[in-house]
């Protein structure tokens, strides 16, 4: 049996749809440093207050890095004084969903932090956290985070259009610093209105037919 060129159209549309579900967008590890905005208090404050303006460009800490991914912190150095200068950053990647779903985005990657929270005098009590687009702050767990941790999962939160997500770092002004290892960041494509309409002409074209076949 022939079917109609609208038909063919049809599913080949609804085809390429199902094979652009897993479309995977751009998301940065700490090796690119562009990508990353830092905002930075220095304070007598062990866990706090948190920065949420004033965001510059990130720095790259000469010299260190982990697995292969650079430290981030607000000087090249990654030193705020001296252990004692307790020092609490944001660290800031925003990212662009403009024509995907955010419903299903996803995105996963691993993780580390300078200091840890591991309620010891000179390592404060803070345990890193972050949050996405201003949601409830995630943490890190129990133990040093020094190393990159098992990978993160983040499939709920995301919004159509900009999104954000921050990390909450506390440093104890000596070895200050965050990093990350980007793994990926995949969304599905929202279909383009000629895209709708071409299904919505199969579908048709298909009851057309099935009705025909009933008569």
């Amino acid at each position: 049996m022939r079917y109609p060129s609208a038909l063919v159209v049809a599913l080949a549309t609804l085809s390429f749809a199902s094979a652009s579900q897993a479309a995977t967008l751009p998301f940065a590890s700490t090796s690119d440093t562009a990508a990353w905005q830092v905002a930075t208090n220095l304070s007598d404050i062990d866990g706090g207050p948190f920065p949420t303006s004033g965001f510059v460009t990130a720095s790259r800490v000469d010299g260190r890095v982990t697995e292969g991914i650079n430290w981030l912190a607000n000087n090249t150095s990654g030193s705020n004084g001296g252990v004692g200068n307790w020092t609490q950053f944001v660290f800031r990647q925003s990212f662009d969903l403009t024509g995907f779903n955010a419903a299903d985005t996803e995105l996963e990657f691993q993780w580390a932090a300078d200091d840890s929270g591991e309620i010891i005098a000179d390592r404060g009590h803070w345990v890193p956290k972050f949050s996405l687009n201003g949601g409830a702050l995630v943490p890190w767990g129990t133990g040093p985070t020094y190393n990159f941790g098992p990978v993160v999962t983040v499939n709920s939160g995301f919004v159509a259009g900009l999104n954000h997500i921050d990390f909450f770092v506390q440093g104890n002004g000596q070895t200050d610093g965050f990093a990350l290892k980007a793994l990926s960041l995949t969304a599905s494509p929202v279909p383009a209105p000629a895209s709708v309409g071409l299904m919505l002409g199969g579908v048709a074209v298909l009851t057309g037919l099935k009705r025909k076949r009933n008569c």
